[in-house]
C-alpha cells in the first residue's frame, strides 16, 4: 500500500470554495481511480493549512493517477491556494484500519 501526502495552504478567503470544489468535484474523481483505497483530509480554517493523505493499492496506481488525473486536479485547486502544494509518496509502514504492517515488501 502506498500513501500520497499533499500539504498546502488555502487562501483564507477561499476556504468555503475550496471545500466545495474538493468535496463535490475533485474527491469523487479521485475515489473513482483504479487502486484508490482511502482519503483522509485535515483543514485548519483559521490558518488555511490543509493536508490530504490518499492511500493506494500500489505504486503503479499512484503513478497512473499522477500522470492522468492529478494535473487536472492541481490546475483546479491552484487558484484557491497560497503557493504550490508539496507532494510526498511513501510506502505505508502500518495501518490498523487496513491491517497493514511493515508494508515495504508488499509496496514494490
Amino acid at each position: 500500500m502506498i500513501a500520497r501526502i499533499i500539504s498546502c495552504t488555502v487562501n483564507l478567503s477561499k476556504v468555503a470554495e475550496f471545500r466545495n470544489l474538493l468535496n463535490n468535484t475533485l474527491l469523487p474523481k479521485i475515489q473513482s481511480q483504479p487502486g484508490f483505497v482511502e482519503n483522509i483530509e485535515a483543514l485548519d480554517p483559521i490558518s488555511g493549512q490543509f493536508s490530504c493523505t490518499t492511500l493506494w493499492q500500489s505504486r503503479s496506481d499512484v503513478e497512473k493517477y499522477d500522470n492522468a488525473v492529478f494535473p487536472e486536479i492541481a490546475a483546479k485547486m491552484s487558484p484557491l491556494l497560497n503557493g504550490n502544494p508539496t507532494v510526498q509518496t511513501l510506502p505505508v509502514e502500518s495501518s490498523s484500519r487496513h491491517n497493514v504492517r511493515a508494508a515495504g515488501a508488499s509496496a514494490r
